[in-house]
């Protein structure tokens, strides 16, 4: 077993043989989720934050990440939340806190780079070992932001944060007009007319923009 890591992931660091064993026999490592184990006497809590994205690339295909994560590109208090075919949490490691990663359905269009870019990821497994994931881009995000949500409040970001996207948007457009126009076809092109609409009273119409 690999004395450099905290994660064990199988098929990456770790046969299963090697698991069971160091699982079963010797309690060096616990079971987090199917395939993935923290060394024992490690916490929890800093082992999802580092290799949470990693993890959520192991056990999820053709997403992209969402909401709050898509914009700070790392868990938020306990959560990672990506974009499906369909709704689906993904519970790591319940012994040491409430860690999720949690699927919303939103069907992504992965292919078109308004609403999607590809982003590579670096953890503490070095550079060698770097990985790509789909990210929802600011556009994308901004529309997500406006979703109606009860459940996972972590989805949403502080309202001082969505003001950084607003302003890297108008930067990005060169003005209010070409930012709206994209934000309406991207909204348009997803299902999300009610969202913009939305988008559109909170930033954009009850305040001066240039």
């Amino acid at each position: 077993m690999d004395d450099r890591h905290d994660v064990f992931i199988v098929g990456l660091n770790i046969t299963k043989h090697e698991a069971y064993l160091a699982c079963r026999r010797d309690r060096e490592i616990i079971r987090v989720a199917q395939g993935v184990y923290f060394r024992a006497g490690k916490s929890a809590e800093q082992l999802f934050n580092e290799y949470g994205i990693r993890l959520t690339n192991y056990f999820f295909q053709n997403v992209a990440l969402t909401h709050s994560t898509a914009w700070y590109k790392r868990p938020v208090d306990g959560r990672i939340f990506v974009g499906g075919d369909y709704p689906y949490k993904k519970t790591i490691a319940p012994y040491g806190g409430d860690f999720r990663i949690i699927q919303s359905m939103v069907n992504p269009k992965l292919d078109d780079a308004r609403m999607y870019e590809l982003v590579r990821f670096e953890d503490a497994f070095g550079p060698d070992q770097a990985f790509e994931m789909y990210c929802a881009t600011p556009e994308m995000t901004l529309i997500h932001l406006m979703d109606a949500t009860k459940q996972n409040v972590e989805k949403h970001l502080p309202e001082v944060e969505m003001e950084k996207i607003v302003a890297l948007l108008l930067e990005k457009y060169n003005g209010k007009a070409a930012v709206l126009t994209q934000l309406e076809e991207i909204a348009t092109a997803t299902g999300k007319e009610n969202e913009f609409d939305r988008l559109l009273k909170h930033f954009f119409l009850q305040r001066k923009r240039s």
